[in-house]
């Protein structure tokens, strides 16, 4: 009896958890489990976030550093804006850096907080966009640059900010300002230890960030240079156009500049007032193609090139006759013919075409009535031409040309038979 009592007992100690207690203890589980993925994904947000404002700060320190090593003369310069280039203006939108920009953009708020200090845009290192963006890992890093007065003359604040975001870890844009004061003396130039020939010209000196591209600064034959680019350009001419003359509205500009501050960058515009987008110089295409304004007549293109530091030299201008119309067609074409032997000799003549730019005459041949050659160009309205009297065929016409290369309706055909003298 007692062993059966104590067997039921054993038997009643060694049933499972019920269903409720199973229930309860994976709720647990879960719970701590939650807790864990968030804490290790908010600890991996937050290192990304780090690493993110680290490499803004490298970047914008390493800008900083481009810029102190820029005379101080040529670190702020008042600056006009030309065509093509962005102008400043003040945005509303508090991600843009342009936000801390006065409503009339004049002014820049270093701090964030209000304080507006005149503005005075950098021109030696071109645009207040200052390069491409830097893309580190999926973080696209974006560059601007301000300089701006402090209290004097001769003391300069140069704001560096930088806008960043990366998608995948925060959906807004973020922003980073690093400032520098600096004064009358304390800057000069240090040649950079290490340099690597990149499109930033000759001597280029390269700040790479890690895990990011390479960013290109202006090489050292830049700093200190006030002396604007040499050089010239031309109007290329086309087919059988004479020089200064064009069939087409469509040109070729041809140039040739020389300057150790690269990049060299031209513009040229067809009213000396609104220029066209950067053309930057290529030694080995030192060419761009142009397009002037309808109408026929004479047309000027002005232009003008500038050098790494924004030194700028007017190359006057070019004139070209934009001439779209062909000449008329020479009225009839009339024939005397004579033979001496076995030669004859034909006097071809014709009305004379109208045109202003008028060039000359083609005159044709053929023998077969397939196959035309040019015979001879003439500035007349009449020409002769001897061959035998046993040729059988012989057919001539005539066009004009003007001098863009403009040819002219053929005029009607003569044609002599073979031993035909009269």
């Amino acid at each position: 009896m007692r062993l059966r009592q104590f067997l039921a007992q054993k038997r009643g100690s060694e049933d499972g958890f019920t269903i409720v207690e199973l229930i309860i203890a994976l709720a647990v589980i879960a719970v701590v489990f939650v807790g864990f993925a968030a804490s290790v994904a908010l600890g991996f947000r937050t290192i990304a976030v780090a690493r993110q404002r680290t490499t803004a700060s490298e970047i914008a320190t390493a800008r900083v550093e481009d810029v102190r090593n820029i005379p101080f003369d040529l670190v702020a310069l008042t600056h006009t804006v030309d065509a093509g280039e962005p102008a400043l203006a003040y945005a509303s939108n508090p991600d843009s850096p342009n936000h801390f920009l006065s409503t009339d953009a004049t002014a820049y708020d270093v701090s964030g907080s209000g304080d507006y200090e005149e503005l005075v845009f950098d021109e030696t290192l071109g645009f207040q966009y200052v390069e491409d963006p830097i893309t580190v890992g999926s973080t696209v890093m974006e560059v601007y640059q301000y300089v701006t007065w402090v209290d004097e003359p001769d003391v300069k604040r140069i704001t560096v900010v930088i806008r960043y975001k990366a998608p995948a870890i925060n959906g807004v844009n973020k922003l980073l300002r690093v400032s520098t004061i600096v004064t009358e003396g304390t800057i000069t130039y240090t040649p950079p230890t290490s340099v690597t020939p990149t499109t930033g010209g000759p001597g280029a000196t390269t700040t790479t960030v890690p895990g990011s591209t390479t960013t290109t600064t202006p090489s050292g034959s830049c700093f200190g240079d006030s002396t604007p680019p040499t050089g010239s350009f031309t109007v290329g001419t086309s087919g059988d156009a004479e020089v200064g003359f064009t069939p087409a509205v469509n040109v070729t500009l041809n140039f040739s500049f020389t300057d150790a501050c690269t990049p060299i960058v031209a513009n040229f515009s067809n009213d000396g007032v609104t220029y066209g987008g950067d053309v930057t110089y290529d030694i080995l295409n030192p060419s761009a193609s142009w397009s002037l304004p309808g109408g026929d007549g004479t047309k000027t293109i002005y232009g003008r090139v500038r050098d790494g530091n924004g030194n700028t030299l007017d190359l006057g201008t070019q004139s070209v006759v934009l001439d779209t119309t062909d000449p008329t067609t020479p009225g009839t074409l009339l024939k005397t013919v004579s033979c001496s032997g076995s030669d004859r000799t034909v006097t071809l003549s014709w009305v004379a075409s109208s045109d202003t730019n008028l060039r000359g005459y083609r005159v044709y041949r053929s023998t077969d009535n397939a196959t035309w050659s040019v015979l001879k160009t003439t500035s007349s309205t009449s020409t002769s031409d001897t061959h035998k009297k046993s040729l059988d065929s012989v057919r001539y016409r005539v066009t004009a040309y003007d001098k863009a290369g403009n040819e002219s309706a053929e005029t009607n055909i003569v044609t002599l038979v073979k031993n035909q003298c009269s």
